[in-house]
Protein backbone atom coordinates (compact mmCIF):
# COMPACT_ATOMS: atom_id res chain seq x y z
CA UNK A 1 0.00 0.00 0.00
CA UNK A 2 1.32 3.43 -0.95
CA UNK A 3 2.25 5.84 1.82
CA UNK A 4 0.23 9.07 2.00
CA UNK A 5 2.12 12.07 0.68
CA UNK A 6 2.45 14.53 3.63
CA UNK A 7 2.17 17.43 1.16
CA UNK A 8 -1.52 16.52 0.74
CA UNK A 9 -2.34 17.11 4.44
CA UNK A 10 -3.97 20.50 3.83
CA UNK A 11 -5.90 19.16 0.86
CA UNK A 12 -7.60 16.52 3.01
CA UNK A 13 -9.63 19.28 4.60
CA UNK A 14 -11.42 19.76 1.27
CA UNK A 15 -14.94 18.33 1.46
CA UNK A 16 -16.42 18.25 -2.03
CA UNK A 17 -20.16 18.08 -1.66
CA UNK A 18 -22.61 19.41 -4.18
CA UNK A 19 -26.18 18.44 -4.94
CA UNK A 20 -27.53 17.73 -8.39
CA UNK A 21 -30.36 19.86 -9.75
CA UNK A 22 -33.90 18.52 -9.65
CA UNK A 23 -35.33 16.86 -12.76
CA UNK A 24 -35.71 19.37 -15.60
CA UNK A 25 -39.42 18.63 -15.94
CA UNK A 26 -40.08 19.63 -12.29
CA UNK A 27 -40.36 23.39 -12.80
CA UNK A 28 -41.41 24.20 -9.22
CA UNK A 29 -38.51 22.27 -7.68
CA UNK A 30 -36.07 23.76 -10.20
CA UNK A 31 -37.13 27.34 -9.43
CA UNK A 32 -36.87 26.64 -5.67
CA UNK A 33 -33.40 25.08 -6.15
CA UNK A 34 -32.19 28.02 -8.25
CA UNK A 35 -33.62 30.56 -5.79
CA UNK A 36 -32.02 28.79 -2.80
CA UNK A 37 -28.64 28.67 -4.55
CA UNK A 38 -28.84 32.40 -5.38
CA UNK A 39 -29.83 33.29 -1.81
CA UNK A 40 -26.94 31.19 -0.50
CA UNK A 41 -24.39 32.69 -2.91
CA UNK A 42 -25.61 36.16 -1.95
CA UNK A 43 -24.54 35.46 1.65
CA UNK A 44 -20.93 35.39 0.52
CA UNK A 45 -21.17 38.60 -1.52
CA UNK A 46 -22.67 40.36 1.52
CA UNK A 47 -20.00 38.87 3.75
CA UNK A 48 -17.11 40.07 1.55
CA UNK A 49 -18.64 43.54 1.16
CA UNK A 50 -19.31 43.79 4.90
CA UNK A 51 -15.82 42.64 5.93
CA UNK A 52 -14.03 44.85 3.40
CA UNK A 53 -16.07 47.93 4.32
CA UNK A 54 -15.82 47.01 8.04
CA UNK A 55 -19.61 46.99 8.26
CA UNK A 56 -20.16 44.27 10.81
CA UNK A 57 -23.86 45.01 11.11
CA UNK A 58 -24.05 43.71 7.54
CA UNK A 59 -21.69 40.79 8.26
CA UNK A 60 -23.89 39.66 11.15
CA UNK A 61 -26.91 39.36 8.83
CA UNK A 62 -25.48 36.27 7.16
CA UNK A 63 -24.97 34.29 10.35
CA UNK A 64 -27.45 32.50 12.59
CA UNK A 65 -27.25 33.93 16.15
CA UNK A 66 -26.17 30.48 17.44
CA UNK A 67 -23.31 30.19 14.92
CA UNK A 68 -20.02 28.70 16.06
CA UNK A 69 -16.92 29.89 14.18
CA UNK A 70 -13.53 28.23 13.88
CA UNK A 71 -11.19 30.68 12.18
CA UNK A 72 -7.56 30.89 11.16
CA UNK A 73 -6.57 32.47 14.48
CA UNK A 74 -9.60 32.34 16.78
CA UNK A 75 -12.69 30.31 17.47
CA UNK A 76 -15.80 30.81 19.52
CA UNK A 77 -19.33 32.05 19.47
CA UNK A 78 -20.41 34.48 16.80
CA UNK A 79 -20.17 37.71 18.78
CA UNK A 80 -16.67 37.06 20.13
CA UNK A 81 -15.44 35.83 16.76
CA UNK A 82 -16.77 38.81 14.78
CA UNK A 83 -15.65 41.32 17.43
CA UNK A 84 -12.10 39.97 17.15
CA UNK A 85 -12.21 40.00 13.35
CA UNK A 86 -13.49 43.58 13.25
CA UNK A 87 -10.79 44.70 15.67
CA UNK A 88 -8.09 42.98 13.60
CA UNK A 89 -9.25 44.49 10.29
CA UNK A 90 -8.56 48.00 11.56
CA UNK A 91 -4.83 47.14 11.53
CA UNK A 92 -4.76 47.14 7.71
CA UNK A 93 -5.20 50.05 5.36
CA UNK A 94 -7.64 48.05 3.21
CA UNK A 95 -8.79 44.51 2.55
CA UNK A 96 -10.47 42.77 -0.36
CA UNK A 97 -12.00 39.31 -0.19
CA UNK A 98 -12.59 37.50 -3.46
CA UNK A 99 -14.92 34.48 -3.36
CA UNK A 100 -14.19 32.06 -6.17
CA UNK A 101 -15.27 28.44 -6.54
CA UNK A 102 -18.28 27.45 -4.48
CA UNK A 103 -19.76 24.02 -3.95
CA UNK A 104 -23.32 24.08 -2.64
CA UNK A 105 -25.20 21.14 -1.19
CA UNK A 106 -28.85 21.59 -0.19
CA UNK A 107 -30.83 18.94 1.67
CA UNK A 108 -34.24 20.30 2.60
CA UNK A 109 -33.75 23.10 5.13
CA UNK A 110 -30.04 22.44 5.67
CA UNK A 111 -27.05 23.06 3.48
CA UNK A 112 -23.29 22.92 3.23
CA UNK A 113 -21.11 25.32 1.27
CA UNK A 114 -17.39 25.18 0.65
CA UNK A 115 -16.07 28.45 -0.77
CA UNK A 116 -12.56 29.13 -1.98
CA UNK A 117 -11.50 32.63 -0.98
CA UNK A 118 -8.51 34.90 -1.49
CA UNK A 119 -8.26 37.65 1.13
CA UNK A 120 -5.98 40.60 0.40
CA UNK A 121 -4.91 42.63 3.46
CA UNK A 122 -3.06 45.75 2.40
CA UNK A 123 -0.67 47.71 4.58
CA UNK A 124 -0.58 51.50 4.55
CA UNK A 125 1.87 52.96 1.99
CA UNK A 126 4.36 53.91 4.73
CA UNK A 127 4.14 50.59 6.63
CA UNK A 128 7.34 48.56 6.99
CA UNK A 129 5.24 45.37 6.91
CA UNK A 130 4.42 43.21 3.91
CA UNK A 131 0.89 42.93 2.58
CA UNK A 132 -0.86 39.73 3.66
CA UNK A 133 -2.65 37.53 1.15
CA UNK A 134 -4.53 34.48 2.42
CA UNK A 135 -5.85 31.53 0.43
CA UNK A 136 -8.77 30.17 2.44
CA UNK A 137 -11.63 27.72 2.35
CA UNK A 138 -14.84 28.53 4.19
CA UNK A 139 -16.63 25.31 5.10
CA UNK A 140 -20.08 26.36 6.26
CA UNK A 141 -23.14 24.53 7.52
CA UNK A 142 -26.31 26.48 6.74
CA UNK A 143 -29.92 26.41 7.86
CA UNK A 144 -33.03 27.85 6.30
CA UNK A 145 -34.53 30.63 8.42
CA UNK A 146 -37.98 31.48 7.13
CA UNK A 147 -37.33 32.24 3.45
CA UNK A 148 -33.59 32.93 3.77
CA UNK A 149 -30.42 31.03 4.68
CA UNK A 150 -27.97 31.61 7.55
CA UNK A 151 -24.59 30.13 8.40
CA UNK A 152 -24.89 28.09 11.62
CA UNK A 153 -21.29 26.80 11.71
CA UNK A 154 -18.20 28.13 9.95
CA UNK A 155 -14.82 26.51 9.76
CA UNK A 156 -12.11 28.46 7.98
CA UNK A 157 -9.18 26.47 6.67
CA UNK A 158 -6.04 28.29 5.54
CA UNK A 159 -4.53 26.77 2.42
CA UNK A 160 -1.63 29.19 1.94
CA UNK A 161 -0.48 32.73 2.63
CA UNK A 162 2.07 35.30 1.55
CA UNK A 163 3.27 37.92 4.01
CA UNK A 164 3.53 37.43 7.73
CA UNK A 165 0.65 35.68 9.49
CA UNK A 166 -0.40 36.57 12.06
CA UNK A 167 0.38 40.24 11.50
CA UNK A 168 3.24 41.43 13.76
CA UNK A 169 2.48 44.11 16.35
CA UNK A 170 4.55 46.19 18.73
CA UNK A 171 3.68 44.85 22.16
CA UNK A 172 1.20 42.05 22.71
CA UNK A 173 -0.82 41.25 19.59
CA UNK A 174 -4.51 42.10 19.84
CA UNK A 175 -5.47 39.15 17.64
CA UNK A 176 -5.91 36.32 18.39
CA UNK A 177 -7.11 37.35 21.81
CA UNK A 178 -5.95 35.21 24.76
CA UNK A 179 -8.21 32.22 25.31
CA UNK A 180 -9.84 32.50 21.85
CA UNK A 181 -7.16 30.80 19.73
CA UNK A 182 -8.14 28.16 17.18
CA UNK A 183 -6.73 24.73 17.82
Amino acid sequence: MATEDPRNEKRRIMRFRECAPPPADDLEATVRWLRDRELIKNLYRRYAYGVDSINFDLVRTIFHPDCVCVGTAEQGDLDDYLDGMEEALHAWDASMHFVGNQYVEIKGDEGFVESWVVGYHMEAPDSPLEHLVLGLRYQDDLVRVEDDWKIIRRETAMQWHTGTFPRPFVGPPPYPRPGKESS
